[in-house]
């Protein structure tokens, strides 16, 4: 990160980005030099040294990226990004690049907008950007880079802190990253270039004109992705024609909060509806929602002088904390109100959706936004109270964590957060099927107040929400110096902890319920008929009346020849494997030989009962476990191989304890003996 606060700050000179990044490497090997270091600007003077090493961090830049487009408008920084690539094209390739720079980032409709310097403005209101001289296009292209320096420096800024208290996206790529030991086969570059890869593909969903630019920058960074096609990206920044937005508000957002208003205030939609979209000419906004259409200043620049200058380091690091929770819980109302206001209510309105199928898509909705608007108004309170030095704020937080008002508001937030992963299923798929629907959901994505998110990237924002509140109680506590205050945040933190976990297993259930329903739905027992008992008990089986445990791929070792992939999956009480066939997941009985088929002998079930079961290690293979289950007759062998020694512990830990909680619950621990199973078979291995 070093790499970008400096290569930042070499490009506009003015730009005081000291301390942005510590170093976040742990890996020696890697030949990162810190901020503190005083030969650095002598060393890294020539802007060509700092964009090779750039090159070597395409991963942290993309996980830098990644917070930006989470947090704030990416315009700045993609345009920053992208006018650099002028200072290495030709003068053929700046005349093109720089048309395609002027539609993307400085003409008056478009997509990603950003700030020009008036005079750069004006010029090009009076000339085609096509027939300017490339030395022109170029000092436009550094003009309009120094114009976005400013905000990159806050954003830049922004990042470093939010990292320092665990919020940062994509925290497991970047140790992936920083762990790993260079070798021959794989040196740092491969390995960063390989990870951010991977990175950038994930980046994918996101909107199409922000991943384009990305694609196209990483691209000359050497870092390629699957998901734009290569006759696309041979271009410039886009190849599908830019939609052009022109908003005119009937009163201007930052001047409306400096008037008093009698009930909604009407805000025009933007301009072009297509006449096949249902989307509604007015929308009615709250007045008091006004406020968060803006970012409130920082508690710095509100607070007396004198107060400040006797605060200490701790206690400094504590309101800075403290501000990060009032922040970042005013722009989460603003988030959902704009679920409420430019998604749900007139989905309703325009009867695109019922109120039952809303209350199934945005559950409980209402409910959750007026909670946090209230939490917001209790700290907005304590920061005037106490002239925005916040004195105590335990109680407030235990208030809201706590007791009854935090069983509430852990019932309301499972409830929304369970569902979303359905509700993002169900909007896909009306998007597919319905026009109407599909028109209605891309002209509100469109809209301003949705700072170019998608509905996809707001839908999740309550469990994003919920995982933040630990980690800034826990940091306002580590720098709490009064004990009994520092002990009630401490055991707000500890009720918020428990709120995420209640949370995160109710997601996980309903997950889990969701694809229960997937297999039910293509399931397949036909392949059970070998064995007339089997094909009689299991025939018409219904997972969905199951609680599932855990689930992944295995290899089914049937014999040393006979390897099959199945699709596993761990219930209350069996242990179900299943084979995919086109689109259906098949049960099917396997035989050890040919002979054992004709003759209905030594059939092995693809449905395992736990209520008998016994695991064992397989010597020759770490990967490898045995699942035994006996009868009076016999016992039969399954091996089973996981994808690494780490899934094979958890295979087996999650079925011990699944058998376990069968034995407490007081199941008969024996089983029929399966039809033509006389006898004892042995594992294919034996």
């Amino acid at each position: 990160f070093d790499v970008i606060f400096h290569w930042a700050s070499s490009l506009s000179p003015d730009l005081n980005l000291h301390g942005a990044f510590g170093a976040q490497c742990s890996n020696p090997a890697m030949s990162i030099i810190g901020a503190e270091d005083e030969d650095f600007e002598n060393d890294l003077n020539d802007v060509s040294e700092y964009k090779n090493l750039l090159k070597d961090r395409p991963t942290h830049l993309l996980v830098f990226m990644q917070h930006v487009f989470l947090q704030f408008d990416p315009a700045p920084l993609l345009c920053y990004l992208h006018a650099d690539l002028f200072r290495t094209l030709s003068a053929k390739e700046t005349k093109k690049q720089f048309v395609e720079f002027y539609n993307t980032f400085l003409d008056k409709g478009a997509i990603l907008k950003v700030t020009v310097p008036p005079s750069v403005s004006n010029e090009l209101d009076r000339n085609r950007p096509d027939l300017l001289s490339e030395e022109t296009q170029r000092r436009y292209a550094q003009e309009v880079q120094s114009m976005q320096a400013s905000e990159v420096a806050k954003q830049l800024e922004d990042f470093r802190q939010k990292r320092m208290m665990g919020m940062t996206p994509n925290e497991a790529e970047l140790n992936d990253v920083e762990s790993h030991y260079p070798t021959d086969r794989i040196p740092m570059e491969m390995k960063e270039k390989s990870v951010a890869e991977n990175l950038l593909d994930k980046m994918s969903e996101m909107h199409q004109s922000i991943f384009s630019a990305v694609a196209f920058y990483m691209k000359h960074l050497g870092v390629k992705t699957r998901a734009v096609d290569s006759k696309k990206s041979k271009g410039g920044f886009f190849r599908s024609k830019l939609v052009k937005v022109n908003i005119d508000f009937l009163i201007p957002l930052p001047l409306a909060s400096f008037f008093s208003f009698e009930g909604p205030i009407l805000v025009p939609e933007a301009p072009g509806h297509s006449p096949t979209s249902p989307s509604p000419q007015l929308e009615e906004m709250d007045p008091r929602l006004l406020e968060f259409e803006h970012d409130p200043p920082n508690w710095r620049e509100l607070a007396c002088p004198e107060a400040l200058s006797c605060l200490s380091k701790k206690e400094i690091k504590r309101q800075e904390v403290i501000n990060e929770l009032f922040a970042t819980e005013h722009a989460h109302v603003r988030m959902l109100s704009v679920l409420q206001m430019v998604f749900s209510k007139p989905l309703e309105r325009e009867e695109l959706l019922t109120s039952t199928e809303l209350a199934t898509i945005f559950p409980s909705l209402d409910e959750i936004h007026e909670m946090h608007y209230n939490f917001y108004e209790n700290l907005k309170k304590l920061r005037l109270e106490d002239n925005f030095i916040v004195k105590s704020i335990s109680t407030t937080v235990l208030n809201r964590f706590g007791g009854t008002e935090g069983e509430w508001f852990q019932k309301l937030t499972a409830r929304f957060c369970s569902h979303q992963t359905w509700a993002l299923d169900q909007i896909k798929s009306r998007q597919k099927k319905e026009p109407r629907f599909n028109s209605f959901i891309q002209e509100a994505e469109s809209k301003p107040q949705c700072r170019r998110l998608q509905l996809k990237d707001i839908i999740p924002i309550e469990m994003q929400r919920v995982t933040k509140y630990p980690l800034l109680l826990e940091n306002i506590a580590k720098n709490t110096e009064d004990l009994a205050e520092k002990e009630k945040i401490k055991q707000s933190a500890e009720c918020c902890r428990k709120i995420l976990n209640h949370v995160n297993d109710e997601v996980k259930e309903m997950e889990n319920l969701l694809n229960l329903k997937d297999y039910q739905r293509r399931l397949d027992t036909s392949g059970l008929k070998p064995s007339t008992e089997l094909y009689a008990e299991y025939k018409n089986i219904d997972l969905t009346l199951k609680k599932m445990l855990y689930e992944g791929p295995l290899t089914w070792k049937v014999t040393k020849e006979k390897a099959i992939e199945v699709q596993c999956v761990l219930l209350g009480d069996l242990l179900v494997l299943l084979q995919k066939q086109d689109d259906k997941m098949v049960l099917k009985c396997q035989s050890k030989s040919n002979i054992a088929v004709q003759e209905g002998k030594q059939m092995l079930s693809p449905i395992i009962k736990l209520d008998s079961v016994f695991l064992r290690e397989v010597a020759t293979d770490r990967k490898a476990f045995y699942v035994i289950f006996t009868w009076d007759s016999g016992a039969q062998i399954y091996e089973l191989v996981a994808q690494s020694v780490g899934e094979r512990t958890i295979w087996t830990n999650v079925i011990k304890s699944a058998v376990d909680d069968l034995k407490k619950s007081g199941a008969p621990m024996r089983l029929p003996l399966p039809l033509g199973a006389g006898g004892v078979p042995l594992s294919p291995s034996t």
